[in-house]
């Protein structure tokens, strides 16, 4: 009887040898089936951030991942974000007040001045099993021409 019970016990290591393998090896797949995109939020044009969305767009196929970001009333805070995409591409970056103030929805985008001083958006390169960091949304973003950011 005692023997078994080596027996037994060695079985349920071995098991649980095995079923941790197979659970890191499904984290592996998972991170190699998808990719992040993570930044800040900094700079918003008040003294304070509202909840906002944050999208990130396949320009090639239009799919659109996003994630929800909690205001803060600390202005001197980055608001941080990580969307985790599902596919290869080239995206645009941008958010979106989760709704309208003083009448109007604000947003903004990654986005950069060019040699003009015209503001253009930065596409980001996305590969799956990838985290492409500091894509930044910032103050000057903001204060744009509205028509300018992709709409959700």
């Amino acid at each position: 009887m005692f023997l078994g019970n080596r027996v037994l016990i060695l079985v349920l290591i071995c098991l649980f040898a095995v079923m941790s393998g197979a659970a890191e090896a499904s984290e592996d797949q998972a991170s190699a089936s998808t990719a992040t995109i993570s930044g800040h939020i900094t700079g918003y044009p008040s003294d304070w951030f509202p909840p906002m969305y944050v999208y990130a767009r396949n320009v090639d196929t239009k799919s659109t991942f996003a994630i929800y970001t909690c205001g803060s009333f600390d202005c001197a805070t980055a608001i941080p974000y990580t969307i985790t995409v599902c596919e290869p591409g080239t995206y645009t970056v941008f958010a979106w007040t989760d709704r309208k103030f003083s009448g109007v929805w604000i947003g903004g985008f990654y986005s950069c001045y060019n040699d003009k001083g015209s503001i253009e958006p930065i596409f980001v390169e996305v590969e799956l099993g990838q985290e492409v960091g500091n894509v930044n949304i910032e103050s000057n973003m903001f204060n744009i021409d509205q028509d300018m950011v992709p709409l959700p």
